[in-house]
């Protein structure tokens, strides 16, 4: 079992599981944006990425164009799906994100 917390924002990336501790997980990182900041666009072609929207607002940059999402959503990318995010000005993104080895 582990436990941790994902209001400790001291740190912009935040690795809380490292591959092959959990099988099939690569990894689960807790991201905090800036006002503003983003990330840019990407894909991957050896994973799926599963993204938990706990704290703000922002956008997600998608091949199906731009998602506004905030607090509460969960985002699902699977192999190959572009991905990037941008934080709203005001009250910054933060979230989870789990990525699962593909099959």
């Amino acid at each position: 079992m582990r436990i941790f917390s994902i209001y400790d924002n001291q740190k912009p990336t935040e690795r809380l599981v490292n591959e092959n501790e959990f099988p099939g997980i690569l990894f689960i990182n807790v991201h905090y944006y800036r006002p503003g900041e983003s990330h840019t666009i990407h894909s991957h072609e050896d994973r799926e990425e599963i993204f938990i929207c706990f704290q703000g607002r922002g956008t997600a940059i998608t091949d199906e164009g731009e998602i506004k999402i905030s607090r509460g959503d969960v985002l699902i990318f699977k192999p190959g799906e572009s991905h990037g995010f941008e934080s709203d000005e005001v009250d910054p993104l933060a979230y989870i994100c789990i990525a699962i080895k593909e099959k």
